[in-house]
């Protein structure tokens, strides 16, 4: 891998020692705002986004930045998606609810996206210290104190029982919502930590499953989908049958370890919405 993704996990590892950790478990009430009804944002994911958006785009010549917080005050900027500009997707704090109520499952997550493409992907989570690294048929990585390893999220139980999920449905019109819901009670273990830099780093790992989503933010599911996609993992939508691309923004999307078990239960899924 170039040196390019050493200097961003730099930034990102600085970023949370500078605007995110010192706030954890530390934020006064006026630090916290509700950007919509069960939307938070907090003065991390502020400070982080304007300080990484700057560093980012002058890595790479020509590059925007996309971030979470920005787009939410200007709507407009989603047109960066549009053209064959480079684009960073910042996503400052991820699992902003976690981070708020003091839990450790949060992370921070960026990717660079060019031609419409994610071409390199980044997931730090702050608290353990460790990140989820890949670029396009470079492989996915997993780094913490212990060093490095290549990242191979293997293949999933085929037996729901055996197997371990989280299915968000929020956003998901009525009958996905059914089928979705419908399949999970025949899964062994449902989960849900409300972040996706953990979500998609324990599928990378092998320690997940499966999850769902509807609503695809590309700040959300950029980085996510490449780090997967290096580590075997599928990320797809289960009505199309459509890979997921940045430019896609919503549809009910599965996100899982492998092909063959993407395949099972995005069928599963589909019969229960018929049944519907």
């Amino acid at each position: 891998m170039d040196q390019l993704f050493d200097e961003v996990a730099a930034l990102m590892r600085e970023v949370a020692a500078r605007e995110i950790m010192p706030r954890f478990r530390a934020l006064a009430k006026h630090d916290i705002e509700e950007k919509s009804k069960g939307d938070l944002v907090t003065i991390a994911d502020r400070a982080s986004e304007l300080w990484l958006a700057p560093r980012l785009e002058a890595l790479v010549p020509g590059s925007l930045a996309l971030g979470e917080e920005a787009a939410s005050a200007d709507a407009s900027l989603m047109n960066r998606l549009d053209d064959d500009t480079p684009v960073w997707t910042i996503d400052p704090v991820d699992g902003t609810a976690n981070f708020v109520g003091g839990r450790e499952t949060f992370g921070v997550m960026l990717s660079l996206i060019e031609k419409g493409e994610v071409t390199k992907a980044w997931i730090y989570l702050p608290v353990p210290d460790e990140f989820a690294i890949a670029g396009k048929g470079a492989g996915a990585f997993w780094r913490n104190a212990s060093g490095e390893r290549k990242l191979d999220a293997g293949t999933a139980p085929l037996d729901p029982a055996e197997q371990g999920a989280s299915f968000y449905v929020r956003f998901m019109p009525d009958a996905w919502r059914g089928g979705i819901e419908t399949h999970a009670a025949s899964i062994g273990r449902t989960s849900s930590t409300l972040c996706s830099a953990w979500d998609y780093t324990s599928v990378a790992r092998g320690a997940h499953d499966f999850v769902t989503y509807y609503r695809m933010l590309p700040w959300d599911h950029a980085p996510g989908s490449l780090i997967l996609r290096e580590a075997g993992g599928v990320v797809r939508d289960i009505e199309t049958g459509l890979d997921y691309v940045p430019r896609t923004l919503k549809g009910p999307h599965l996100v899982a370890r492998d092909e063959e078990s993407w395949q099972q239960t995005a069928e599963r899924v589909r019969a229960h919405v018929s049944a519907g």
